[in-house]
């Protein structure tokens, strides 16, 4: 659910700029997630970023159910900040390791098709929920429903097999340019 909207129209209503608040935390979302996909998030396993990213979504979650400070809407900006930068990231590396040569396009174009049905569905779903029963509600549910994520992640994800090629580079064999 939009941030901004958020910000505007339930936590600081009277706020004398609500843009510039908006544009702010935006903007803030923006530069750790960027930082965070240039360093870290190439450089560690698929996996590990995965969790992390589904860790930080449920906490994010969580904490919007109750942010009532401008701190705490930067902290939870923030994780979601490392949601962004690591998930789907993360599970396009695992799907790209876990796939056959021969399939692997299929295979990253389900989980682009999945991503965007979630993309779809995700918002009328959790806006409806939002204005029937209240942000406390909705971004409850929503963190519960999270947990779920984390426990799937966490229980049913494994790493990818290292490559058996000594060449190989981010698993994957190294081929010889012609």
């Amino acid at each position: 659910f939009s941030l901004p909207f958020l910000i505007a129209s339930t936590l600081f209503p009277n706020h004398q700029s609500p843009s510039k608040v908006n544009g702010r935390v935006l903007g803030f979302v923006g530069l750790i997630a960027s930082i965070l996909q240039g360093s870290i998030v190439r450089r560690l396993p698929p996996l590990v970023i995965i969790k992390a990213g589904v860790l930080s979504c449920a906490t994010a979650f969580f904490m919007l159910a109750r942010v009532n400070s401008m701190g705490a809407l930067y902290g939870a900006a923030a994780l979601l900040a490392v949601t962004s930068a690591t998930v789907v990231t993360g599970l396009n590396s695992l799907g790209s390791f876990e796939a056959n040569e021969n399939n692997r396009g299929e295979v990253l174009g389900a989980l682009r098709s999945w991503g965007q049905l979630g993309r779809a569905l995700g918002p009328l779903v959790f806006c409806s929920l939002f204005w029937w029963a209240g942000r406390e509600v909705a971004y409850t549910i929503g963190g519960t429903c999270m947990l779920g994520v984390v426990a799937l992640t966490f229980g049913l994800l494994k790493s990818p097999k290292p490559s058996t090629s000594a060449n190989a580079i981010n698993g994957h064999p190294k081929k010889a340019l012609s």
